[in-house]
């Protein structure tokens, strides 16, 4: 198993793009690069196999999910973990797929995406609930 592999680049169509911070005038948005969890899942079931990747997960006191992700190496398990609150969107799926998201750049996966250049993207905004 070459888990260099793990941090491979994604094909350009397995990244998503999502609005982050409005400018001022709400005429610009600061464009964040993101992965579905189950692009990271096939990568690690590539990688490592299925059989030799697992993820665990928890809630913290405070709501926050934590999520462990473990590898096989050899005879041992070795962990890494990340956490995330409720998204806005999907509430608390959305906190468990990026709390899988997040422990997984910890072992390399999507870890490139941090290093992009900032880019501020041209859009349209709309209030819904009092909110831009």
């Amino acid at each position: 198993m070459d888990l260099s592999k793990l941090a491979d680049e994604f094909p350009r169509e397995a990244v998503h793009w999502r609005a982050q911070t409005l400018t001022k005038n709400g005429d610009k948005a600061l464009a964040l690069a993101y992965l579905d969890a189950r692009d990271v899942m096939d990568r690690l079931d590539e990688v490592c196999g299925p059989e030799n990747w697992q993820s665990e997960f928890f809630e913290t006191p405070k709501g926050r999910v934590i999520c462990r992700l473990g590898i096989r190496i050899g005879d041992d398990w070795v962990w890494k973990s990340d956490g995330a609150g409720d998204t806005a969107v999907e509430g608390e799926k959305g906190g468990v797929s990026d709390a899988l998201k997040r422990a997984a750049v910890h072992w390399g996966i999507g870890r490139y995406l941090y290093r992009l250049p900032a880019v501020w993207a041209p859009c349209e905004t709309y209030e819904r609930g009092g909110k831009k």
